[in-house]
């Protein structure tokens, strides 16, 4: 979003919460709501990833003939 389009949303936003206060803060909700699911998504992703690295790391500290023996 640019600029102007920010400020026709706030504006709007603000005159619909003179009318119906609801409104407005549904539309503030629906403002924030992408940022808030990525923020609450990014914790499960890291640590997905950390876990990844953890189990390679674990199997590369086994000889290849424990590896072989494993399979």
């Amino acid at each position: 979003m640019n600029g102007i389009s920010k400020l026709l949303f706030w504006i709007f936003t603000i005159a619909l919460g003179f009318v119906n206060p609801l409104i407005s803060v549904a539309l503030v909700i629906l403002y924030y709501l992408p940022g808030i699911i990525q923020s609450a998504c990014n914790p499960c992703d890291q640590t997905l990833e950390t876990r990844e690295e953890f189990v390679t790391q674990n199997m590369d500290d086994y000889s290849d003939d424990i590896l072989e023996e494993m399979k």
